[in-house]
């Protein structure tokens, strides 16, 4: 009798825990659809030529884009050098998220051409590109797994011990070594176990292990406190040798160590150079400045 009920109640665990496996997953299926219904579709992605990295120059040639029947770049042509740290700054509606955008392959220009080595992306396979980049936003996204899950998913081959732990100290990321499970520790529904801070850290740590040499930053620090925004930006000192940066930031802290910073207006460079030349312009950047306190 004892055996019986020992056996039922290990029935009942399995049938519970394949249930909220299942129910998971349904959930998770769901999400997915809900996001191909409400983006662009994206072309290019294993069509076209063969993409190969060389040195990761960017020239933007003749570009024209329109979004909902506004213009938002026309004619516009940029040079990105490899190495370089190359920061987009401006008021809302200039164009830097779009820019960053096109450059990164998810939009398509009307008119003009984009090249990374030479190469127009409109004509390589954009599945090969991105192995080379690296795309961080203000709100990366985690998904409901571990730790270690979400640093190595969609790592290219199996990940060492040593580049695991290299990853995690460059990204400052060393919170995950409090929780009581470590890297095994479950984050939960959009990291919510995590702060903001973590979860940009976390992201960086991916980006380490991915090891790409674009680097491309979307708002990186405008939703986070001054400490989370300090660890973050020694995790980006770190993450930034040796590869190109674009960077699209509100806090001007963020851009102070820039080779170059372009002020954008309408799609269009009004101010370009490096942070000392732009306050002594007395233009559009040195008022964004007078206008953040504390910088």
């Amino acid at each position: 009798m004892f055996m019986m009920a020992s056996i039922l109640k290990e029935t009942m665990v399995d049938s519970i825990d394949f249930f909220k496996n299942f129910t998971k997953q349904i959930y998770t299926v769901q999400k997915m659809w809900m996001l191909f219904d409400d983006a662009p579709k994206l072309t290019g992605l294993q069509e076209w030529e063969e993409f190969t990295f060389q040195n990761g120059q960017i020239e933007i040639k003749h570009l024209s884009f329109d979004y909902k029947g506004n213009t938002v770049f026309e004619n516009f042509s940029l040079s990105i050098i490899w190495g370089k740290k190359t920061a987009l700054v401006g008021l809302s509606g200039s164009g830097k998220s779009t820019l960053v955008k096109l450059i990164a392959g998810y939009l398509h220009p009307i008119d003009g051409a984009i090249l990374v080595d030479g190469q127009n992306l409109a004509q390589v396979k954009l599945r090969d590109y991105y192995a080379h980049i690296g795309y961080l936003t203000q709100d990366p996204s985690v998904f409901d797994g571990t730790i270690l899950e979400n640093l190595t998913y969609g790592a290219r081959s199996e990940v060492s011990d040593e580049a695991l732990k290299n990853a995690i100290e460059m990204a400052q990321c060393e919170f995950i070594y409090e929780f009581k499970d470590g890297l095994t520790t479950e984050i939960g529904e959009k990291g919510v176990r995590l702060s903001g801070g973590q979860r940009q850290r976390l992201a960086i740590a991916k980006i380490f292990i991915k090891n790409p040499e674009i680097i491309i930053l979307d708002e990186p620090t405008s939703a986070l406190d001054s400490f989370s925004e300090e660890k973050i930006n020694i995790a980006f000192h770190n993450l930034f040798q040796n590869r190109t940066v674009i960077v699209i930031a509100h806090r001007l802290q963020t851009v102070k160590e820039a080779d170059e910073i372009l002020v954008l207006e309408h799609g269009e460079i009004v101010e370009r150079g490096n942070h000392t030349e732009l306050v002594n312009q007395n233009g559009i950047y040195a008022k964004m400045l007078e206008l953040q306190s504390g910088f």
